[in-house]
């Protein structure tokens, strides 16, 4: 049995992909690994990148495009390591990084279930992850428990994974780390912030580049599925009204954005509509 099974989930980005994995195999040194990546459909070489490049890594070839979470759980079901980490593409692994977070959990009981790095952008500086992640927390020197983590790295314990299960495929893109963060705190675990390991996030390269309406519309789906999952319908319905009333704030703001290019308007305008009519 490995010590670590990184998944990654690569569609069409190989160039940042094929730095992620360098940087993964130049920077741990004191644990076995187990590199899988889960590739959508890709189209670009990212395949043929990692056969030619990285033959030690175990890559599962999606015929299509299965979304995040899918193609996430079908490197989970394969991976053996006692430590599992769910990675981006988009990343670049700091020296040292996972045998860091690794040593952490080691030292640590078993109720902290999962940890996650320091993440910095491009330019060194801290990366703000989240409303719930407050500055306290982030600029720590010191490993400290956390709410909740953005899913650009999570390393959990295998025996958590086991219990509480694989992501939840009726979400296809967002929401699953909120998701998971919540359903491995109510399993009985706790979630530490690990600020000596790091780790540079590109900060969703492979979504931002155009706008898609399907991952769009799916963010806010997400959302209203987490919201009826987690804490009812009451708050489901109430989520609903604030979508409601934000959509028809943002239509008179869409026209005035985008005047002369009809495309474009209509694709973000539909979008809204495919908001207000989510089930």
């Amino acid at each position: 049995m490995k010590d670590l099974s990184i998944i990654i989930v690569n569609t069409n980005n190989k160039k940042i992909l094929g730095e992620c994995l360098a940087s993964i195999f130049q920077n741990t040194h004191k644990r076995s690994l187990e590199v899988i990546v889960s590739d959508n459909g890709s189209t670009d070489g990212s395949q043929e990148m990692i056969k030619s490049n990285f033959p030690q890594v175990s890559l599962i070839e999606n015929r299509e495009n299965l979304g995040f979470i899918k193609a996430t759980n079908n490197g989970l079901k394969i991976s053996t390591g006692r430590y599992v980490c769910l990675l981006n593409d988009d990343t670049i692994v700091k020296e040292d990084a996972f045998d860091k977070m690794i040593e952490f959990m080691e030292k640590s009981p078993n109720e902290i279930g999962c940890c996650t790095p320091k993440l910095l952008n491009i330019d060194g500086t801290y990366q703000h992850q989240g409303g719930l992640f407050q500055r306290k927390f982030w600029r720590s020197k010191e490993p400290t428990e956390i709410s909740f983590a953005i899913g650009a790295c999570l390393l959990l314990r295998r025996e958590v994974m086991e219990k509480i299960g694989y992501l939840d495929e009726k979400l296809f893109f967002y929401n699953d780390d909120l998701d998971y963060c919540l359903r491995i705190k109510k399993g009985g675990y706790k979630i530490y912030y690990v600020p000596n390991a790091e780790i540079i996030h590109y900060g969703g390269y492979s979504s931002k580049r155009t706008f898609n309406r399907r991952l769009f519309v799916e963010g806010f789906y997400g959302g209203l599925y987490f919201c009826k999952k987690h804490h009812g319908i009451a708050a489901y319905l109430l989520y609903r009204l604030f979508l409601f009333i934000g959509v028809l704030f943002f239509i008179p703001i869409l026209i005035l954005s985008y005047p002369f290019k009809r495309e474009k308007f209509l694709d973000r305008l539909l979008a809204y509509f495919d908001i207000l009519t989510i089930s």
